[in-house]
């Protein structure tokens, strides 16, 4: 019985280790940069992502592996203030993750309505319906991925068909 015990957990060891929310969260962000085309893809030296808290949630676990490389280029964590503009953010952020908490805040400041080079993640589908671009919702014990098909065509970086493929859409 011992050795049937041993072997399940030497075998099958995530079943012991369960994901936290935040891990998951950063694993997709982590993978969804790999599909996306950012403009001058070729020219940058990292990916970046930027949070607005990196002591907690995907940005730190994102943090704490700095080592991580996307195309053969290292990524660049960044924290970003709560008051810089969707311009700012845009030049300087690949991909931007904002909080539940946070989404409404930070949404309904952003008035701009230019084509960005800046992937907007959030957590919610309200956060798509103020016009995020991809939102990671849980639902039950699962976090999909729901992406903003009216939002992607207006900015300028392509999300790849293999992307698509694993994602939800909104509007349906």
């Amino acid at each position: 019985m011992y050795l049937f015990i041993f072997c399940s957990f030497a075998f099958f060891p995530t079943f012991c280790f369960a994901k936290s929310p935040e891990e998951i969260r950063s694993a997709f962000l982590y993978q969804m940069a790999k599909f996306i085309d950012f403009p001058e893809q070729k020219n940058k030296k990292t990916t970046r992502f930027c949070f607005y808290d990196i002591t907690s949630g995907p940005g730190a676990v994102l943090y704490s592996n700095r080592t991580l490389k996307i195309r053969l280029k290292p990524i660049e964590i960044i924290e970003v203030k709560k008051s810089e503009s969707l311009r700012e953010l845009s030049q300087r952020c690949d991909i931007t993750y904002i909080d539940e908490t946070l989404e409404d805040d930070i949404l309904s400041a952003w008035t701009d309505t230019m084509a960005l080079s800046m992937v907007t993640v959030g957590e919610s589908i309200e956060f798509l319906e103020g016009g995020g671009i991809a939102s990671l919702v849980q639902e039950g014990s699962k976090i999909r991925l729901y992406i903003n098909k009216q939002e992607v065509t207006q900015h300028n970086f392509k999300v790849l068909s293999r992307l698509l493929a694993v994602s939800k859409f909104y509007p349906n």
